[in-house]
């Protein structure tokens, strides 16, 4: 081998992209000798238009080997140096032997490339200068040339290796071949190559920089979204979540999170902006939207309290969010929403937007959320999405959802891809294959999907009167349904918190009571016992004064899981129960120190009428 060699430094790509082309004409290529400038101008004006127009790398590998190959050279190579400093092959396009077509060459087996240290491509990394040199012709030609001559180029008359460079040093090589009887190289075309190479130098650092913010941003992202779903008894629960195409990480947000009764509360949603940003943004909200949650407060009330919280981060920015809460006991599911686009039921009946005027998005102010009530039918699923599913340049965002409600019924009806089964898992497929069937998806797309079982699951109600008696009588209901859930085992355990939740709803929860009926010249002579059953008696009469029509009355309510059972424990008294630490002198405070050391969770949550409070075990 004869000539110059120039050194590149190189970073490994992933893949070899397989282009397509046209066969080279000989007409043109004599038009190109004859105006050299012209066909200079020409192919640096492509340059500009190809490197320029994207920030992928492979990409902009491809629009290399586009650029050169065949209008310039016969095989085009691109070497990119890893981190580690070992190089490894992005890219080899050459014309096969009738010059009629370019084909794509695999690299070796594990992509890696070591050239000998006096081939061009290793002196142009060696010296960071661009090398020109011609091979032997007298060397035998081999029929067909093996793997290893294409990967080192050794099978072409004249080769030209320039440097990758970009700002922070060398990127890699790029070396052009010309099979010598058909092209040959001068020295003027190295100095082409140079600019084309310092194109290509800079788009890749482009590139790079790029997928280095978007990997970021990404990997902050699936950080802060759930990495597990909780298992919930009535329900089977699905998400999916694809980055856009073209575009930074957005601030979709989902989560799942397991409430009081088993109980389920499910939400998706979307931060305005991009970027990094956008996404520690998004686990602020859902940090925050998990501790609103757990307090068992209404859908309508979280929103609110988000609102506060958008407003209060100082940054101009909206938040479009659904929150849902779904009860598998009794197939009642209260959402709200906040200018988010209309959640899906999807069943046997097919699948429509569910009647749910969007409000305002959070962030806006001066708004009230409303709950809005529905009852699922066994089966059913409730579908939740962001925008990005539904919206997409020349469609509308009802043009989106209705072709997403037919994506959704073609596996419904078995005509999904397979005649796959209307899975939670299927249903979040095909939302998002749909999202992507008129073009690229401009946008982050998130989607959930939550099934309810067509069984029902157990539940057992009680409703006794507010008086003394109804601790023994909760006891005594409760025992034999126990025994035919199989639960026997913690029937002791339940019976006793379970007293003692009635027990506080009959003395404390049942509302101010009038005062006591006695004489109090005669306090010596009243007993303690009887004075206190007369305060409990006169706490659960009503009638038609202060107090409310009727006698207040406690309801018991059992729920029994896969492995867990609930008990509630319903009054009409608002105020909230809370654990005492009791001295050794002390008479009473024991009762919820008691459910709260024997069971594995309890809490109490407002309900329309007054609150609920809850055990677990």
């Amino acid at each position: 081998m004869a000539g110059q060699v120039m050194g590149a430094t190189s970073t490994p790509g992933a893949s070899t992209p397989g282009v397509a082309g046209s066969p080279t004409v000989p007409g043109r290529r004599r038009a190109e000798h004859a105006e050299p400038g012209s066909a200079r101008a020409t192919l640096l004006s492509r340059a500009g238009r190809l490197l320029g127009t994207s920030l992928d790398t492979g990409r902009t590998l491809a629009a290399i080997a586009e650029l050169v190959v065949p209008s310039f050279a016969d095989q085009c190579v691109v070497d990119l140096l890893e981190d580690t400093g070992a190089l490894r092959r992005a890219v080899t396009v050459r014309l096969d032997r009738e010059r009629s077509r370019r084909v794509s060459v695999p690299g070796p087996a594990d992509r890696r490339v070591v050239y000998p240290n006096d081939h061009p491509c290793a002196v142009a990394l060696r010296t960071g200068a661009p090398v020109l040199a011609e091979f032997d012709q007298a060397r035998p030609v081999e029929a067909p040339p093996s793997r290893s001559s294409h990967s080192l180029m050794s099978d072409a008359a004249m080769v030209i290796a320039v440097p990758l460079l970009g700002p922070r040093g060398i990127k890699g090589v790029l070396a052009v071949g010309a099979d010598g009887l058909n092209r040959k190289f001068s020295a003027a075309d190295v100095e082409l190559v140079e600019e084309v190479a310092a194109r290509a130098g800079f788009a890749l650092e482009n590139a790079a920089l790029y997928e280095s913010m978007r990997s970021l941003a990404l990997a902050l992202q699936h950080s802060l979204l759930p990495a597990h779903l909780p298992k919930i008894d009535g329900v089977e629960l699905q998400v999916g979540y694809s980055a856009g195409d073209e575009s930074d990480v957005g601030g979709d947000l989902y989560d799942v999170m397991e409430l009081s009764a088993g109980r389920v509360g499910i939400v998706i949603g979307d931060v305005q902006g991009r970027g990094a940003h956008a996404a520690a943004v998004m686990g602020q909200l859902r940090a925050a939207l998990r501790a609103y949650a757990v307090l068992d407060e209404e859908p309508a009330q979280v929103l609110q309290h988000l609102d506060s919280l958008v407003q209060g981060l100082n940054e101009a920015l909206l938040v479009t969010c659904v929150y849902a809460v779904f009860d598998p006991f009794t197939r009642e599911c209260v959402l709200a929403n906040a200018g988010h686009p209309p959640p899906l039921l999807a069943g046997a009946h097919g699948c429509h937007p569910m009647e749910v005027p969007p409000d305002v998005p959070l962030g806006v102010g001066g708004w009230t959320f409303n709950d809005h009530t529905f009852t699922v039918a066994p089966g059913d699923t409730i579908f939740l999405y962001t925008d990005g599913v539904v919206e997409q340049r020349g469609r509308s965002v009802d043009e989106g959802v209705r072709d997403l409600c037919e994506a959704l019924e073609e596996v419904l009806d078995g005509n999904g891809p397979g005649g796959t089964d209307a899975t939670p898992a299927a249903l979040c497929r095909a939302a998002l294959r749909s999202s992507t069937s008129t073009g690229p998806a401009d946008d982050d797309r998130a989607v959930l999907a939550m099934r309810t079982d067509v069984g029902p699951l157990p539940i057992w109600r009680l409703l006794l009167p507010a008086t003394p008696s109804s601790p023994s009588a909760a006891r005594a209901a409760i025992r034999p349904i126990l025994e035919q859930w199989g639960v026997q085992a913690e029937a002791d355990t339940v019976e006793l918190l379970l007293s003692e939740l009635v027990t506080n709803a009959v003395r404390h929860a049942a509302g101010p009571a009038p005062a006591p009926r006695f004489d109090p010249d005669a306090v010596d002579d009243v007993d303690l016992e009887s004075l206190e059953l007369a305060l409990l008696d006169n706490a659960t009469v009503g009638g038609d004064g202060p107090h409310g029509p009727g006698p207040r009355q406690v309801e018991v309510v059992a729920r029994r899981g896969d492995g867990t059972l609930w008990v509630e424990v319903y009054d009409q008294d608002v105020r909230m129960p809370r654990v005492r630490n009791a001295t050794a002198n002390d008479e009473g405070g024991r009762g919820l120190f008691l459910v709260d050391q024997l069971s594995r969770r309890w809490g109490a949550r407002d309900t329309p009428t007054g609150k609920a409070v809850w055990f677990q075990v």
